[in-house]
């Protein structure tokens, strides 16, 4: 069977639904995915993955390019979804946009997340509805492959297939030791929220902390906004080296080479999982029930506040996460890695 995954974004959620392309493509199925083209290093090159359709989300949303160019983009991405004469297609983000081209492919079978955990009405799309029994998002999204596997779902452990990324990873190793690093803990100063973003006093006092240690340790950013704050942390604590700037393949060669990294729930978490490099996952807004890393070499910290707020700092304190607690954290996960 052709099955269309239609996951857009962002970072960390295509990561998460990487087990489920896992279990198709271990059943025997050829599976495509559509997403927006700013991910699709992700899943192009994938082994689980055959072909990859790229939505190209800069001219779609772009307000000022002419409202022809728009449309002719979309018609394009369309078409090439319908020539490929997908079996069953799954929606596994669960949004309107999402529903939108699960419908417009023309599958025969449409799955989807049941209401509840689907938004936008978009579960009324789907003919087959799953509903969301488990806790957590990765166990939620390998649920969708259920009605086209049955029994024959592998269940287990989770399963992440990547590209190899060869050249990126190369560069990571050789970029590491020109630096004099060797396995350095590694901390992702930011998040995509704000209310995910480990306080500036807090990752100063972390920095300080393994200064003192001794221990190497690797600022990682994603934006000009994350530099200067991961150069603000540099300058304070006195202690540490700031990551180039890196393509997605790149980031993954880095934190392969890390002994632990540290970071919010966000992107480069969810990469570290998929890598099997031991991390601890800073939560907040999310639960780390549903989001977190989990097994040997992993662990997470939760910070109290107002569930799902995305804002508004004030209503989420991850300053109650301290230096000292995520040390002895990322020291037990590297316990379990090493064990």
């Amino acid at each position: 069977m052709r099955v269309l995954i239609v996951r857009l974004g962002a970072f960390g959620d295509i990561v998460h639904t990487l087990p489920l392309a896992g279990d198709l493509a271990a059943g025997g199925h050829q599976v495509g995915w559509l997403c927006d083209d700013r991910w699709a290093v992700l899943v192009e090159s994938n082994p689980a993955i055959a072909t990859v359709h790229r939505l190209p989300r800069a001219v779609l949303r772009d307000r000022t390019a002419p409202l022809v160019r728009r449309l002719l983009a979309l018609r394009r991405c369309v078409r090439e979804l319908r020539a490929s004469r997908y079996d069953a297609v799954i929606d596994a983000q669960g949004l309107a946009k999402s529903a939108f081209f699960s419908a417009l492919c023309r599958a025969p079978l449409r799955l989807g997340h049941a209401c509840g955990r689907a938004r936008e009405l978009s579960w009324l799309v789907a003919r087959a509805q799953v509903p969301a029994v488990a806790a957590h998002v990765i166990d939620q999204q390998r649920a969708l492959a259920l009605p086209i596997l049955g029994v024959a779902h592998r269940g287990g452990g989770w399963r992440f297939p990547l590209p190899e990324w060869t050249a990126a990873r190369a560069w990571a190793r050789q970029w590491l030791a020109r630096s004099g690093l060797e396995r350095p803990w590694l901390l992702n100063v930011g998040a995509g929220w704000p209310t995910k973003v480990w306080p500036l006093r807090r990752q100063i006092e972390f920095a300080r902390l393994l200064a003192r240690q001794r221990r190497p340790l690797l600022l990682v950013w994603g934006s000009h906004a994350e530099h200067d704050l991961a150069e603000e942390i540099l300058a304070e604590a006195g202690h540490g080296t700031l990551a180039p700037p890196t393509s997605i393949p790149q980031l993954a060669g880095i934190i392969a080479a890390g002994a632990v990294l540290i970071s919010g729930d966000t992107g480069p978490l969810h990469l570290a999982l998929a890598l099997g490099t031991p991390a601890v996952g800073l939560f907040g807004p999310v639960p780390a029930t549903r989001n977190g890393p989990r097994g040997s070499g992993y662990r997470t910290l939760q910070a109290p506040g107002a569930a799902w707020e995305r804002r508004d700092v004030s209503k989420v304190d991850m300053a109650a996460i301290t230096a000292e607690a995520v040390q002895a954290a990322a020291l037990a996960a590297l316990a379990d890695a090493h064990a």
